[in-house]
C-alpha cells in the first residue's frame, strides 16, 4: 500500500533530523574535547537529548495509521528551526557556521506545502537568525589541549564548508524525494480522475443500451409477426430469404436477452467458470454466427487451453466488439490467439488492413471517436473498459507482413479459478 505523501515526507524528515542530531552531538563533543571552547556544554547535550526525544516520536507518529497533514508537517518543521536555533544560540548565534542548516527546513516547506505554511516557516527562519545576529553565547576559546606545529586550516571557514557540504546533500536528496512523491501522488489523482470519467461514459452509455434494449423489443415482435404471415402466404422463391430474415429476428431477440441477462449478472456478481479451450471454441462459434461470410483462425496452446477461468460476459463482448473491428477492415484474414505467461493472459486479434498510426491509436480508447466513417466510436472504447476493470491493458500493435495485432491483456490472477 502507498504511503500518504506527508507521512512519507515525515520519515525523510526524521532520517535528515537523525543526521542533525549526530552530528551537533559530534560537534559538540570536539569542540569539548580537542578545541576547549568555554561553552555550556550540559545545556547544549540537553537540548539535544530532547530534540532526540522528539525525533522518535516523530518517527513513532509516521507509522501510525492516522494520516500525517500538512499541518502537523508543517509544526514539525518549525520545532526543528526553533530547537536548532536554541542549540545555536548557546554556541555562537550567527558565527556558528552550522547556521546554514536552517535553509534546509525552508526547501522541504517549499517543496512540500502550501505557500502560507512555506512563507510563515521562511519568516519564523529569518526571525530566528536575526535575532542570532545579536543574542547568543559567543564561541571563547582557551588554551589549545594540543599544541600543533605549522598552519592549519580556520576553524570557522572548515565548519562553514562542513554545513554547506552537508546541507547541499540533504536538501538535493531528500527535497527531491519529497517532491517525487508529490508528483507521483499528483499523476495518481490524474489517473484516479480518467477513470472517474471514463465510469461516466460507461454508466451514460449503460442507460442507453437498457433504454434501447427494452425499445427494441416491440418492434422485434412486430416483425417476428410480419414475417410469419408473410411465409404462410408468399411462394416458395421468396421462402429462403424470409427464413432468413426470421433467423436473424431470432438472433437480435438472442442478443438482447444475452445483454439483460449480462447485466443481470453484473450486479449479482455472476461469472462463468470455463476451459480457455472450451470458452475461446464458444467465443468463435458465437461471433461466427454474427459474421458467417468471415473466416475466423483460432489459435491456442494444450497448456493455456487447459486453464480454468472465471469471466464475467463483459470478456466476451469486448472480444466480439475486436472481431468486429478486424472484420470490417480485412474480412479475408482474421485470426484469434490465446496464450498465458506466468501472470497474463493474453487475447491477440490480429487482421491484415490498413493499420492506425500512433496518433489513431492513442484516442480509440474514447468513447464516440471511430477511424470508421460508419462506426460509432464505441467498441475500443468498451473493450479499454472491460480491461480497466481487471487490472488489465488494451493494447495496439503493427503486425509483421501489414495489418494490426491488437491484444486484451487480463492478469491471471484476477480471471484464473482456483484449484
Amino acid at each position: 500500500m502507498s504511503l500518504n505523501p506527508n507521512t512519507a515526507n515525515l520519515r525523510g524528515l526524521c532520517i535528515i533530523r537523525s543526521l542533525v542530531i549526530a552530528g551537533q552531538f559530534g560537534a559538540v563533543f570536539y569542540a569539548e574535547t580537542q578545541l576547549g571552547w568555554l561553552l555550556p556544554y550540559v545545556m547544549l547535550k540537553l537540548l539535544l537529548a530532547a530534540i532526540s526525544v522528539f525525533a522518535v516520536f516523530s518517527w513513532w507518529r509516521s507509522f501510525r495509521s492516522w494520516p500525517v497533514t500538512d499541518i502537523e508537517l508543517f509544526v514539525h518543521l518549525c520545532v526543528d528551526i526553533v530547537g536548532f536555533s536554541a542549540v545555536l544560540y548557546f554556541s555562537g548565534g550567527a558565527n556558528n557556521p552550522f547556521i546554514s542548516y536552517l535553509l534546509v527546513p525552508l526547501c522541504i516547506s517549499a517543496a512540500t506545502l502550501a505557500w502560507a505554511y512555506a512563507w510563515t516557516l521562511s519568516a519564523l527562519a529569518c526571525a530566528a537568525y536575526s535575532l542570532l545576529l545579536f543574542f547568543f553565547i559567543p564561541l571563547e576559546a582557551v588554551a589549545p589541549l594540543h599544541h600543533q606545529h605549522g598552519m592549519s586550516p580556520n576553524t570557522h571557514i572548515l565548519g562553514m564548508w562542513a554545513s554547506f557540504l552537508v546541507s547541499a546533500l540533504l536538501i538535493s536528496y531528500f527535497v527531491f524525494k519529497m517532491a517525487q512523491r508529490l508528483r507521483q501522488r499528483e499523476n495518481e489523482l490524474a489517473r484516479s480522475r480518467e477513470h472517474r470519467l471514463q465510469d461516466e461514459q460507461m454508466l451514460a452509455v449503460a442507460t442507453l443500451a437498457a433504454g434501447t434494449a427494452h425499445e427494441f423489443g416491440t418492434p422485434l415482435s412486430t416483425m417476428k409477426v410480419i414475417l410469419e404471415d408473410l411465409a404462410e402466404q408468399n411462394t416458395t422463391e421468396d421462402a429462403e430469404d424470409i427464413r432468413l430474415l426470421e433467423q436473424q429476428l431470432d438472433h437480435c431477440k438472442d442478443i438482447l436477452n444475452k445483454l439483460v441477462s449480462t447485466a443481470r449478472d453484473l450486479s449479482e456478481g455472476e461469472v462463468i467458470s470455463i476451459n480457455a479451450g472450451d470458452y475461446l471454441a464458444e467465443l468463435a462459434e458465437r461471433w461466427q454466427v454474427l459474421r458467417p461470410a468471415c473466416e475466423l483462425q483460432t489459435e491456442i496452446s494444450a497448456d493455456t487451453a487447459a486453464l480454468a477461468l472465471r469471466l464475467d460476459g463483459t470478456v466476451s463482448q469486448a472480444i466480439l466488439n475486436l472481431l468486429n473491428n478486424a472484420a470490417d477492415v480485412s474480412p479475408d484474414h482474421i485470426g484469434l490467439a490465446l496464450s498465458h505467461s506466468s501472470s497474463e493472459l493474453i487475447f491477440a486479434i490480429k487482421d491484415r488492413g490498413p493499420g492506425l498510426s500512433p496518433e489513431q491509436a492513442s484516442i480509440l480508447t474514447k468513447a464516440f471517436i471511430s477511424t470508421k466513417g460508419k462506426g460509432r466510436g464505441l467498441g475500443l472504447f468498451l473493450s479499454h473498459a472491460t480491461a480497466n476493470r481487471y487490472g488489465g491493458t488494451l493494447s495496439w500493435q503493427q503486425r509483421e507482413g501489414g495489418g494490426s495485432q491488437v491484444e486484451l491483456i487480463l492478469p491471471l490472477d484476477k480471471i484464473q479459478r482456483p484449484a
